[in-house]
Parts: C-alpha cells; sequence; structure tokens
C-alpha cells in the first residue's frame, strides 16, 4: 500500500510568497538544512524554505509562521522536512514530513479550491483544512495523531515485505487484493485521536480527554499559543 503520506492535505498551484515561512517563537535552539547540504542555526525572524529540514535541540520548541497565517510548532528533538510549501494569495500547497517528535499545527481557512495542508510521517498522513492537530512520531516510527478543532483525515501505511524464494526455487506469489477506503484511512474529528502503529495501521477514531490533555505539558502550551 503506498504512502498517502502522520499527521496533515491540500494541494495548491506553485505561485510561492518570498519565503515559505518565519521562525516566529524560539525557545532554546534550532536550525535548518537546505537541501544544497549544510546546517544553518535559527533565529527569530529567520526565514525557512522549501526543501529544508528543521530541527530542534533538546529542551527547545520551535514555532514557524506560514504566509497563509498557519503555524507550525515543534517539540524538543524534532526534525521536520518542508517537501513543498506554495502560497499565492487565494491558495497554499504544504507538505512537511515528521521525520521524528513532536508537531502541532493550527491551520487558517483558506478561501478558494486549491488549499491543501498536508503533515505525514513514514508511517501516516494526516491531511486537513482549517482545524487545529498535533502529530507524534518515535523512533519505533508508531505515529499518534489527536484533532482539537476541525476534521482530520488520517491513513496508514502498511509496507508488506515480499519473501524472497531460495535460489533456483519458484515461488507462487498472491495477487494484488482490493482494500476498501476505510481500512486504510480513518476521518477523525475534534477531540479525537487515532493511532498508527509502528506497521502502518491506524486504530479506529477514540475520544479523549480535556483532563488528559492538562496533564500534558506540550498540549497545554500549544493551546496557550493558540489563544494568545
Amino acid at each position: 500500500m503506498k504512502t498517502v503520506a502522520t499527521l496533515l492535505a491540500v494541494l495548491l498551484p506553485s505561485l510561492a510568497l518570498a519565503a515559505s515561512g518565519e521562525v516566529s517563537f524560539l525557545e532554546g535552539t534550532a536550525s535548518r538544512s537546505p537541501k544544497a547540504g549544510g546546517k544553518v542555526a535559527l533565529s527569530l525572524k529567520g526565514a525557512v524554505e522549501q526543501g529544508d529540514l528543521v530541527e530542534t535541540g533538546p529542551n527547545s520548541r520551535l514555532e514557524l509562521a506560514l504566509p497563509d497565517k498557519s503555524v507550525v510548532r515543534l517539540g524538543p528533538s524534532s526534525k521536520l522536512r518542508l517537501d513543498e510549501a506554495a502560497f499565492a494569495e487565494d491558495s497554499r500547497s504544504f507538505k512537511a514530513t515528521l521525520v521524528l517528535g513532536k508537531a502541532w499545527a493550527k491551520v487558517s481557512s483558506l478561501f478558494g479550491s486549491e488549499k491543501n495542508f498536508e503533515v505525514k510521517t513514514e508511517r501516516a498522513v494526516a491531511g486537513v483544512r482549517g482545524t487545529i492537530f498535533r502529530v507524534d512520531t518515535d523512533q519505533s516510527k508508531a505515529v499518534l495523531v489527536r484533532v482539537y478543532a476541525g476534521a482530520v483525515a488520517v491513513a496508514g501505511n502498511n509496507p508488506i515485505p515480499m519473501a524472497q524464494p531460495n535460489k533456483g526455487e519458484r515461488k507462487q506469489i498472491a495477487g494484488p487484493q482490493l482494500v476498501s477506503q476505510s481500512q486504510w484511512e480513518k476521518v477523525v474529528g475534534a477531540m479525537m485521536q487515532v493511532k498508527v502503529s509502528a506497521k502502518g495501521e491506524p486504530s479506529e477514531p477514540t475520544k479523549f480527554s480535556e483532563a488528559e490533555e492538562s496533564k500534558d505539558t506540550w498540549a497545554t502550551w500549544n493551546k496557550a499559543r493558540d489563544n494568545g
């Protein structure tokens, strides 16, 4: 099954503004590594570009303000690659890969037909329109997606390794099987969560409580920023 690639889906024209985003908050250290190579330390008001790998240090937090007024935040020891970041007056196409750590997105509503916003991991993808959500992934590749407002379509990626026959041995391979959309994609509403296993298998959406969230310092900090 192909990656519909963690945890955020909008396709837009390539007409872009000058920068893909700007550092609007930084606690601790962060850097960006352009495709061309090299690592550049980030500071407040520093620009990030399409293709950058953005990293935060231990005990660090970073907020990126996007041209459409959406916001993406990274927790400590996190890595996010900006795969696509094209913005125009009435459109956007934002696709990012969360390699490791925690990401929080507050996505602005946008008029127009082209308004894609997507955050993926190696095992899942979350695509949204006008919402607030978080995506967490760790070394095991397991993923947690929690939605705070709006709705998110979460799809898992379940790569099935093909067994290799021994030398000289003939092996019959099963043909392709039809998979229903509900088996690989879950629509998650507000105050709901989906867990995607390390094998890329999404669980059924379940509720989470505000009481549970109040014990999570990452969630409480982001909510304070959102409401500020």
